[in-house]
């Protein structure tokens, strides 16, 4: 048996390896931890990127209106709402379960550290993205 016909079972295993790792990469719960992630380490550029569009509109449109209310007190930024003093105070992700996933949506179950499970909705948009919904 020649070299090239002994690696080649090899140079398959990984490769079969290297795309499941790529999938698990790109899933939703991946996407979530990462948002996590990203507001823990007060990452805006990161935790920004990984909202979902109508989800930047909203906190975009909410700090302005929150500026216009606080001159110079409010940045009219919907970054810096996302990263503001409330980020500090989250708690460590203890489990994300995706209870339903389609091709363009999917609904994780989350549950913090001491708290209760909430529903966390992500939307596919070059990736997966978090959609917060807004207060209501």
């Amino acid at each position: 048996m020649t070299a090239r016909l002994r690696l080649a079972p090899l140079l398959a295993g990984a490769l079969l390896a290297a795309a499941a790792c790529a999938q698990r990469e790109g899933s939703p719960e991946a996407a979530y931890r990462a948002f996590v992630r990203a507001v823990a380490d007060r990452d805006g550029d990161r935790a920004w990127a990984l909202l979902s569009g109508d989800t930047q509109a909203w906190l975009d449109a909410r700090a302005r209106e929150a500026a216009a209310h606080a001159p110079g007190v409010v940045p009219p930024s919907g970054r810096d709402l996302l990263l503001g003093d409330a980020a500090r105070a989250s708690r460590r992700v203890a489990e994300v379960v995706v209870r339903r996933e389609s091709r363009d949506r999917a609904l994780l179950e989350v549950r913090e550290e001491g708290g209760p499970a909430r529903e966390v909705e992500l939307v596919r948009e070059r990736g997966w993205k978090v959609r917060l919904p807004p207060p209501s």
